[in-house]
């Protein structure tokens, strides 16, 4: 079984020891990682930026991308995919345009993002901005997905949720990379939906959480793969009758369960997923 690595919550020990992480999730036994796309202007990466020097290592542009596919290709690491951000409607034909042509110099075809979408109003706003990338990219070979979050599964009406009606007025070929972990956190049912939507689905993301999660801060709720509430054995039994991407099954948390360390963490989580073998 391929598994891959989200590489969100891993910023501190990246920009702690860059390659001796990545090295680490290799040892791990993950085979691909999942960085943020850092658009050409993005002003993250500037010298003089305020964000922390750390959080850079997660945010690659294309001149890192080059740099580091080599050693990455050495370690037996994959770039699956890259998450990108995108403001609602702002940046898409010029995103879109940006992502094409970065696609064709590095070979990367897969992208995510997320809109964090809680209202009627910013799910119409996503599912425009969505259908329009799928317009832009349509029979280019590039793909652009959708990464949900907790909110995105909070009730919209009596007829489901914020992601069932983004679902529903979506193009159907526009895949959703599933974190399982946010989907439960937003108090839906994991199971029927992937269930109720295995057409929609490229790509699963696993994140957990400890017995009690809503009842303490969000940062001190993360357990690891296995050791939480996420019924993660039924997800995997699943997996069979959804398309998944190449690398479409991924370990993505964002912090360690209190205590921890986030690398050992993964590893512990890897291990129960590939022993698993399903």
């Amino acid at each position: 079984m391929k598994l891959g690595c989200g590489l969100f919550g891993l910023a501190a020990e990246l920009g702690g020891d860059f390659w001796g992480t990545m090295q680490k999730l290799a040892d791990i036994g993950f085979t691909a990682v999942e960085p943020l796309y850092a658009f050409k202007d993005d002003a993250a990466l500037s010298p003089d930026s305020p964000v922390p020097s750390f959080v850079k290592t997660i945010l690659w542009n294309e001149e890192k991308v080059k740099e580091y596919l080599p050693r990455l290709k050495e370690m037996g690491l994959e770039i699956s995919s890259m998450h990108v951000g995108f403001l609602f409607g702002a940046l898409v034909e010029s995103g879109c345009e940006e992502l094409l042509g970065f696609a064709e110099r590095t070979g990367i075809t897969r992208f995510m993002t997320s809109l964090e979408f809680d209202t009627m109003e910013k799910t119409e706003a996503a599912i425009r901005l969505m259908n329009k990338a799928k317009e832009i990219m349509d029979g280019t070979g590039v793909t652009l997905g959708y990464h949900n979050h907790y909110m995105e599964f909070l009730p919209a009406d009596v007829s489901g949720t914020f992601m069932d009606h983004f679902l529903k007025n979506t193009d159907e070929k526009i895949c959703l990379q599933l974190d399982v972990g946010w989907q439960m956190y937003g108090g839906s049912d994991v199971l029927a939906f992937m269930k109720k939507y295995p057409e929609r689905i490229c790509s699963v993301h696993l994140k957990d959480f400890i017995k009690g999660f809503a009842e303490v801060p969000k940062d001190d709720a993360f357990a690891a793969i296995g050791d939480g509430v996420l019924p993660t054995e039924e997800v995997l039994e699943l997996l069979p009758g959804i398309s998944l991407m190449e690398h479409g099954l991924m370990i993505d948390q964002d912090q360690p369960a209190k205590g921890k360390v986030l690398s050992e963490d993964l590893k512990k989580g890897a291990e129960y997923i590939l022993r698993k073998g399903l």
